[in-house]
């Protein structure tokens, strides 16, 4: 059996040759260590949780009333062009932005056409998934393409 050699607390035996640190550069040193360390342990807990808000900051875009949108519901049974229209904010009387989120979650977690999801980010102003799951975090990650095959 072999034995293993024994090293005491003194960094100068140890250290290869150029490489030993006085006492007191060893000392700033670990100032310096735990400093980054408790940044970097802050900018991790305010990523985790506040999602970029301050802690009890309302979300940056709320949509009060959303939710009670039977009087919308039939227009998701129009065909795409009307439905276009109808939810553009160019139409005669535009439906309000928070009952097109309203029936964008309907529609997400529904029938889930591609054609009517796109329409509705569009007049909402949505560009990624990301912010599309942030208004409306329910339905699967794909959308169904309607698009017709042929002219029939």
């Amino acid at each position: 059996m072999t034995s293993q050699k024994k090293t005491n607390g003194n960094l100068e035996d140890n250290a290869p040759e150029g490489t030993a640190l006085s006492p007191d550069e060893q000392v700033e040193a670990r100032k310096e260590g735990a400093k980054e360390a408790a940044k970097e342990a802050g900018k991790d807990t305010y990523k985790f949780l506040t999602d970029g808000n301050l802690p009890g900051d309302p979300p940056a875009k709320q949509y009060f009333g959303a939710d009670d949108i039977m009087q919308f519901e039939g227009l998701l049974g129009l065909g795409i062009e009307s439905f276009e229209e109808t939810v553009s904010e160019k139409a005669e009387d535009p439906v309000p932005e928070e009952k097109v989120v309203g029936l964008l979650r309907l529609e997400r977690n529904g029938q889930n056409r591609t054609s009517y999801v796109k329409a509705m980010m569009k007049r909402l102003g949505l560009k990624t998934k990301e912010d599309l799951y942030a208004v409306s975090p329910g339905g699967p990650d794909y959308t169904n393409d309607t698009t017709p095959i042929t002219k029939l």
